[in-house]
């Protein structure tokens, strides 16, 4: 079934349960999954708590897009 004509469908068929890959060219290039079996992000945070404690020493992450953006 083509993902780009069938959305819909494609949306039922895993809201069912079901994986959907998606190819390019007869590669696989993506998977759509049920919400349920998502993958949890690590504790970035925690991870950083660890290694830094309560404080931060470097930038923050509004200071440093703020940064990349320069003078718009």
């Amino acid at each position: 079934m083509e993902a780009q004509h069938n959305l819909a469908r494609v949306l039922r068929v895993v809201d069912s349960g079901q994986r959907v890959g998606i190819t390019r060219r007869k590669k696989l290039v993506a998977k759509i999954i049920p919400v349920e079996e998502s993958v949890e992000f690590p504790d970035f945070v925690g991870r950083a708590r660890k290694i830094w404690g309560p404080s931060w020493p470097g930038s923050s992450s509004t200071a440093l897009l703020d940064e990349s953006r320069g003078e718009r």
